[in-house]
């Protein structure tokens, strides 16, 4: 586990905090991401790593941004 953890944190950090914004916000929406919600992925994920990847802040991002409250 630690090894796992030292590779996601070195070399895929930045993955890693795409698919937590991406599967936080389909959940969220409860419904499954599409081609067109691509770029608001996009700019909160630049914003969430803005904040140093933390999941208080990821969700205040995800509760204020147009995906959700067009839902």
């Amino acid at each position: 586990i630690d090894g796992l953890k030292r590779y996601l944190l070195t070399d895929r950090q930045d993955q890693f905090a795409r698919e937590m914004v991406h599967k936080l916000t389909a959940y969220a929406l409860g419904r499954p991401l599409t081609f067109g919600d691509r770029a608001d992925i996009d700019n909160l994920t630049a914003q969430f790593r803005r904040r140093d990847d933390g999941l208080g802040d990821l969700i205040h991002l995800i509760v204020g941004s147009n995906l959700f409250n067009s839902k």
